[in-house]
């Protein structure tokens, strides 16, 4: 362990900064965590459906403590990036000994469709941000339509049946694969939630026509189908009409729009899965298309880094931050978290990605953390002066942090710290008592920092 308490700028304040920064406080230094909503907490906060209040309360509570740490500053609703309140590099300029993006996949994945630009077109993650109260997400308005195709068949795209389902209570939500519902990436507890708008019918139908494909690349369509309708008729949490279909072996081409820009349909080229030489199999698009009537797409094909942040992408994988290629001897089977400039090909020295920040969209909670305090390993080892350059700042703490406040306050940022933070949760929970809700959540900007900055003050 250094000898030296050292300054680090966690960017980002989901599970794996907030993990990440358990570790490094506990190695005995400063974290300063530099996050562009108001409220902490990330996707375990604003990602996970709104009536799973167990599991968020659980993620509160360890996130709280770590919080609480008086070696940590939180400082929220600071935008960091090209054109946000503060670039990476005027982060840098203020003396920290090292800096960690931990800011999640803040891009959003798309097929570059020709419709995609419709209005009546969104992304999930944009979604779950609304339904979860996180602003600026939960301030706009989604023109949501009555028959809505999902692309994707992930736990993401039931979570978004299920807000269409018992929330918004459409008349027909289709998720749309281009593998087969053997290759479903979905988990049996967020299926059951939806089961209850199950159309075995459709999904019957839907079977007796792809059975060929499956059983000739030695799958068992009748224990898949049972998997798929164990829970059919399970009530919905809420009384709905909605209809749930699913098609598989589709690929979509095209958005399809009237002559006044209206979504009409989802264009798919139909697929089919070969087998491979070595027993696997793989996808093959096949030319005969079909449209899916619909009103209303919804992408849930996962989430990718954000280049404003202005990092170095990875030439080899744009869908990456460019991070060092050597391995690290310490740990030579591991990924490497220390960021690089693929145009020098040299680190950036102090500076690293963690979470999804490194690998977009890759597992959930659990997977974050572990990501996280793997990547704190590398950071605690350069602040060790295990590689070949080390810290080279020699301002302490309170120095770095009064260089940071200055720097907002002339741009005129708001900044919320950590006990702002629990004087709006205390609000919110009087609120819930109130209302009898389990859970109330501000959802605009304005409403909160007026609390935090009350007007005319």
């Amino acid at each position: 362990m250094s000898s030296k308490n050292y300054t680090i700028a966690m960017i980002g304040a989901g599970p794996a900064a907030l993990y990440s920064t358990d570790k490094l406080v506990n190695a005995g230094h400063n974290v300063v965590i530099i996050n562009r909503d108001i409220k902490p907490g990330g996707l375990a906060e604003f990602g996970i459906y709104p009536n799973k209040y167990k599991m968020k309360r659980g993620l509160r509570t360890i996130f709280r403590k770590i919080l609480s740490n008086p070696r940590v500053t939180y400082l929220g609703n600071v935008s960091v990036g090209q054109d946000a309140d503060i670039s990476i590099d005027e982060i840098r300029e203020m003396g920290f000994d090292a800096i960690v993006v931990a800011v999640g996949a803040q891009g959003t994945k798309w097929l570059g469709l020709e419709g995609e630009d419709a209005e009546s077109v969104f992304h999930a993650k944009d979604l779950v941000y609304h339904y979860n109260a996180l602003p600026p997400y939960s301030e706009r308005e989604f023109a949501i339509g009555e028959n809505v195709c999902v692309i994707g068949l992930g736990n993401v795209s039931l979570d978004i049946v299920h807000w269409l389902a018992c929330e918004k209570k459409v008349e027909r939500v289709t998720s749309v694969a281009r593998r087969g519902p053997a290759e479903r990436k979905t988990t049996r507890k967020e299926l059951r939630l939806v089961s209850g708008a199950l159309d075995v019918e459709q999904l019957r139908a839907e079977f007796d026509t792809i059975t060929p494909s499956m059983v000739g690349v030695g799958q068992e369509p009748e224990k898949v189908f049972g998997e798929l309708t164990r829970f059919a008729g399970t009530p919905l949490e809420t009384e709905s009409d909605t209809k749930f279909n699913m098609r598989f072996f589709r690929t979509p081409s095209r958005i399809e729009r009237d002559a006044s820009g209206e979504v009409t349909g989802l264009v798919c080229k139909k697929t089919r899965l070969v087998p491979r030489e070595d027993g696997g199999t793989q996808l093959e698009t096949l030319e005969e298309e079909e449209v899916l009537p619909c009103d209303t797409v919804v992408f849930a094909i996962g989430d990718s880094i954000e280049p404003s942040l202005g990092l170095p992408l990875d030439s080899r994988w744009s869908s990456s931050f460019a991070t060092v290629v050597e391995p690290w001897e310490a740990h030579p089977d591991r990924p490497r978290y220390m960021v690089a400039d693929p145009t020098q090909n040299q680190p950036l020295w102090g500076t690293f990605v963690i979470g999804w920040a490194r690998e977009a969209s890759d597992g959930l909670v659990g997977k974050a953390k572990a990501d996280g305090e793997q990547g704190c390993d590398e950071i605690l080892a350069y602040l060790d002066g295990e590689f070949e350059k080390g810290p080279e700042s020699e301002l302490e703490t309170p120095e770095i942090l009064e260089n940071l406040l200055n720097f907002l306050a002339s741009r005129q940022i708001q900044v919320v710290d950590y006990d702002n933070v629990r004087q709006i949760e205390a609000v919110e929970q009087q609120r819930a008592e109130e209302l009898e809700l389990e859970e109330f959540k501000f959802s605009t900007q304005k409403d909160m920092l007026e609390m935090v900055y009350p007007p005319g003050a």
